[in-house]
């Protein structure tokens, strides 16, 4: 059984891109506060790259912007494409079949959390682009 259920904080600005065949998506992160401490005796957090398709999409970019608390239910799923340098670059991501908003969408950006620094997926940022393939 694939099945994913996370709930966490978004960690971008929500943008909703198409595909060459006009399907609507989003791309993002949700950050997840694991329920145990570091050595440090502080909570770290998981990173989650999540993938929302079609009318999911649509309403994440309507109700949600960075820092919205959401739940999503999915699949996890890899894939490969190819960096900017010609290596082939890897990706695990949660595609999404179902996304709940735990909280209003906030319009005061001064409570917005800060950017993640050392983002350890920084590199599959703006620039991994999906086609339509990963459909099937």
């Amino acid at each position: 059984m694939n099945k994913f259920i996370g709930i966490g904080r978004l960690t971008q600005d929500v943008e909703l891109k198409t595909t060459n065949s006009n399907k609507s998506y989003v791309q993002n992160k949700i950050a997840i506060k694991n329920d145990y401490k570091n050595s440090d005796g502080k909570y770290d957090s998981e990173f989650i790259n999540i993938v929302l398709w079609n009318k999911t999409a649509e309403f994440l970019v309507q109700y949600a912007n960075k820092g919205s608390r959401i739940a999503v239910e999915g699949r996890l799923t890899n894939r490969s494409y190819d960096k900017q340098d010609g290596t082939k670059g890897y990706i695990t991501e949660v595609v999404c079949n179902s996304v709940e908003l735990l909280e209003s969408k906030k319009t005061d950006t001064a409570s917005t959390p800060a950017p993640v620094e050392n983002d350890p997926f920084a590199e599959f940022g703006e620039s991994v682009e999906i086609d339509d393939n990963f459909l099937e």
